[in-house]
């Protein structure tokens, strides 16, 4: 990475055009020249890590049920639409991917690495040690191209007792007791919303990580960012972006 020029994460792979979280945006946003990607896990009710952003399903596939109460066959059923109606590439729907295909597509390009989140929906439903086992042996195949991140920071404590993964934590709220949490953590990469920075970007919070943000759709404010210090940055318009 180059000190004041973006650099772009795919976010949901390429949820401008593709269905969010698809093994078609994600490939896309590859094709696109994508060197890191941003993906979401929920866990079925057999413990099957999925790609997903949310539990309860009604926004993504029109049934109002949550991933973490249905058997996997119940999950295989459902597909996902392309949320815009003006999307021209991704108008077909998706099935919903477990996370054992996307790291079998992402070991054939090791010159990616991908950010993989996982929710607090399936955390509070399943507890941390059994949503990390149901993760962690997927995941060990292209452990090094994989960044385990989270809002939950006892989910990063614990993963990090493995010595063995990367690890980001994406903080809440822009106050002291994060700032502290942080720096008790020391993750590889710190994640922000847009919303929470500061003001003045001089005073982020120092420490041993790799800031990422989230979500930046736009080339010059995404410069912005990058010129600040911030280089790691989240769109949804992945290849816009790289073309730019």
């Amino acid at each position: 990475m180059v000190h004041g020029v973006p650099c772009f994460v795919a976010h949901r792979g390429y949820p401008a055009l593709y269905p969010e979280n698809s093994l078609a945006g994600i490939r896309a946003a590859i094709r696109a020249g994508a060197r890191y990607v941003e993906i979401d896990i929920q866990l079925s009710r057999q413990l099957t890590p999925y790609l997903c952003h949310d539990d309860n399903l009604k926004r993504l596939t029109g049934h109002d049920t949550y991933l973490t109460s249905l058997e996997d066959d119940e999950i295989n059923t459902l597909t996902i639409s392309c949320p815009d109606v003006t999307c021209s590439a991704g108008t077909e729907p998706a099935p919903i991917p477990r996370l054992a295909e996307f790291c079998r597509y992402l070991a054939q390009y090791p010159q990616v690495t991908a950010f993989v989140e996982i929710k607090s929906e399936s955390i509070t439903r399943f507890g941390l040690n059994k949503t990390t086992d149901a993760i962690l042996p997927i995941i060990d195949v292209v452990r090094t191209q994989c960044v385990l991140i989270s809002f939950d920071w006892e989910l990063i404590a614990l993963i990090q007792s493995h010595q063995m993964y990367k690890t980001g934590w994406i903080i809440e709220h822009w106050t002291n007791e994060q700032s502290a949490m942080a720096t008790r953590l020391q993750p590889d990469y710190l994640f922000s919303s847009i919303r929470c920075l500061p003001e003045k970007l001089d005073q982020l919070w120092s420490g041993p990580w790799q800031w990422v943000i989230y979500t930046v759709d736009d080339y010059a404010t995404a410069l912005d960012y990058a010129k600040a210090g911030i280089t790691l940055i989240e769109t949804d318009t992945i290849g816009t972006l790289l073309a730019s």
